[in-house]
């Protein structure tokens, strides 16, 4: 009995960790990726996306500015570009989307909960962002 112990302690760890992956997977999946798909997906794409910051994967959107600034970074939303630009105040100077129709409070609020939490970004396939054609679903 005493020896089983240490292995329940070990596999109930593992599906915890292995849990919390599947809900950030699906956080990200359901919440941010329409979000960055719909209204910043448009500009920030390709190889030279303004102002250099491409969303496409997450290898490029883990990137820094220019200036050495993280577009987005896990933890800090306040020292995150990305927040700094779609919340359309503080000192950032060009806002974004740079469309009419800005990010909802509720948009802002998900995405600085997102950073904060870690900004988990899966690989592969589902941390792919694709410019969504007319009619289709994010």
């Amino acid at each position: 009995m005493i020896r089983i112990l240490p292995l329940l302690l070990i596999l109930s760890a593992c599906s915890i960790t292995s849990g919390t992956k599947h809900a950030e997977e699906r956080y990200f999946l359901t919440q941010v990726k329409p979000v960055l798909q719909q209204h910043c997906l448009q500009c920030h794409n390709g190889s030279l996306p303004p102002p250099a910051l491409n969303l496409t994967n997450k290898a490029t959107a883990f990137t820094r500015s220019a200036s050495g600034r993280d577009y987005i970074l896990p933890g800090d939303p306040d020292c995150s570009l990305l927040i700094s630009a779609v919340q359309r105040g503080g000192t950032h100077p060009k806002m974004m989307p740079r469309t009419e129709v800005s990010l909802t409070e509720d948009q802002i609020g998900m995405l600085r909960e997102w950073i904060e939490d870690g900004a988990y970004w899966p690989t592969g396939e589902n941390g792919t962002l694709r410019m969504q054609k007319s009619g289709e679903n994010p």
